[in-house]
């Protein structure tokens, strides 16, 4: 089968582009299938190769092309589950196109991720009855969470000599065409034009703009490595358990000498 890889994270206009693909119905059907939620299965139940067989159902269209979306989490919970990497297996057996999907405006992205995190609407069509409130600790969080995201893709596909094409959403807002010839002419598929369309739209608004204003003045006036998360994991620890429901910082598993 073909198929693409889209590597990203969150907030980084990868649903919007998702449903531009989505909606010629021969382009698969991007989503974070990687994610048991996506499924509505419980994966202690399966084994790793009845898991992504159903990845691969949920994410095709009926011609047999799929898409899935995937970020470095995904990734991680996969080889966790199962023992082994998704996409070494993926790539092994199917015809991929891997697409790196990165946001320039990263601040931008880290108080959009944020707010979807207070609110849960991860869709612009998805309404919310929560108020998101400016929070300096988590958008360092989500700032720097994203940076490792889009390190730890470059750092994968180079470490594997991956081929693959690199976007931009900002270049891609005014003429998404781009993202989805490069999709079709994997695929083999034309004519499929005048079928893009989408209900989506961009979620910026003024406070959007007053968050970054007032985190770039935060930036500068307090201190904020505590909140930036070490690439460490956190230890399994009791104390660690308290710290996280009191939503403080958990402390790393210390490194080994």
């Amino acid at each position: 089968m073909k198929g693409i890889l889209q590597l990203t994270e969150g907030r980084s206009g990868s649903n919007w582009l998702g449903s531009l693909t989505d909606s010629t119905g021969v382009l698969g059907r991007s989503e974070e299938w990687v994610d048991p939620h996506q499924l509505n299965l419980n994966p202690k139940k399966l084994n790793g190769e009845q898991y992504i067989a159903s990845i691969i159902d949920h994410a095709s269209t009926p011609n047999g092309f799929f898409a899935i979306k995937m970020f470095p989490r995904h990734l991680h919970w996969f080889q966790m589950q199962y023992g082994y990497d998704l996409i070494k297996h993926l790539n092994r057996s199917h015809d991929i196109l891997f697409i790196k999907l990165t946001r320039r405006d990263r601040v931008g992205q880290a108080i959009s991720f944020t707010k979807a995190l207070q609110t849960g609407a991860w869709r612009a069509h998805r309404g919310t009855t929560k108020t998101p409130e400016y929070d300096f600790e988590q958008i360092c969080r989500s700032y720097f969470m994203i940076g490792r995201s889009y390190d730890y893709w470059n750092s994968y596909v180079n470490a594997m000599q991956l081929k693959n094409r690199c976007f931009v959403y900002e270049d891609l807002l005014e003429n998404p065409v781009e993202y989805v010839d490069a999709i079709a002419a994997h695929a083999g598929i034309t004519g499929y034009e005048h079928k893009i369309k989408t209900d989506l739209v961009v979620q910026r608004n003024s406070q959007t703009e007053e968050w970054r204003r007032r985190f770039e003045v935060d930036m500068k006036s307090r201190e904020f490595v505590s909140y930036t998360t070490p690439s460490r994991q956190p230890s399994r620890h009791i104390s660690n358990i308290i710290r996280f429901f009191r939503k403080k910082q958990m402390k790393p598993v210390p490194y080994s000498a």
